[in-house]
């Protein structure tokens, strides 16, 4: 297997852009679920379904921030860029 002309480097900035999309999507859900609180009567099954999918996108918003985090503390201690 022949080795890439230039080294590879990381997706860090595009993966720290996804972790702020998360965010984002976390907060137009929760803004979502205050619009239907008004509604009367309750959209339960609405509610239901905005709490797991912001529970997914907890779960998944941690664990890429967590992963991108701990991967810009030891880069710069990395000596050669990864190949």
């Amino acid at each position: 297997m022949n080795e890439p002309e230039q080294p590879m480097m990381l997706p860090l900035e595009y993966a720290a852009q996804i972790v702020f999309e998360l965010h984002s999507m976390r907060r137009e859900c929760s803004e979502f679920a205050s619009r239907l609180m008004r509604q009367r009567p309750l959209n339960e099954r609405g509610l239901e379904e905005c709490a797991r999918l912001d529970d997914a996108l907890a779960n998944a918003h941690g664990v890429l921030q967590h992963a991108v985090d701990a991967i810009k503390t030891v880069q710069p201690n990395r000596r050669r860029p990864l190949r």
